[in-house]
């Protein structure tokens, strides 16, 4: 099975149906993080892309500002243990594949930051010495 995460670089009620993908991939808005209760997650580059994956401690009282984006080189993944709050992984490269595997139940807390904060977060998307 494949997982597609969709992410953007814009406000998600401004997204319309059908419309062109925008070519600025220089960053993403970030409106949404989640938790998995009940089990890990694991994210492995199939091709060695290099990429981010923003992530914030565990726990319910979360605030905006505790989320921090970490780099990866590809030369390895990435595991993620049960509460950890995260987002989708984002490659530095325009063509990348993972392999994605997690715990049987799917439980999901979700926190929508726009909502909630009122804030979106930014992400910009480049190797740490750029």
């Amino acid at each position: 099975m494949i997982s597609i995460y969709l992410v953007g670089q814009k406000n998600p009620e401004d997204a319309q149906e059908n419309q062109q993908e925008n070519s600025d991939h220089s960053h993403v808005l970030l409106w949404h993080m989640n938790y998995h209760p009940d089990s890990g997650q694991l994210f492995f580059p199939l091709d060695g892309s290099l990429f981010f994956v923003p992530m914030a401690l565990p726990g319910d009282d979360v605030k905006a500002e505790d989320f921090k984006a970490f780099y990866f080189d590809g030369s390895q993944g990435l595991y993620l243990h049960p509460n950890v709050w995260h987002e989708g992984i984002f490659p530095l490269t325009p063509n990348a594949r993972f392999y994605d595997c997690q715990g049987k139940v799917h439980g999901r807390v979700s926190c929508n930051i726009a909502e909630e904060f009122r804030v979106f977060l930014f992400v910009l998307l480049c190797k740490p010495d750029e």
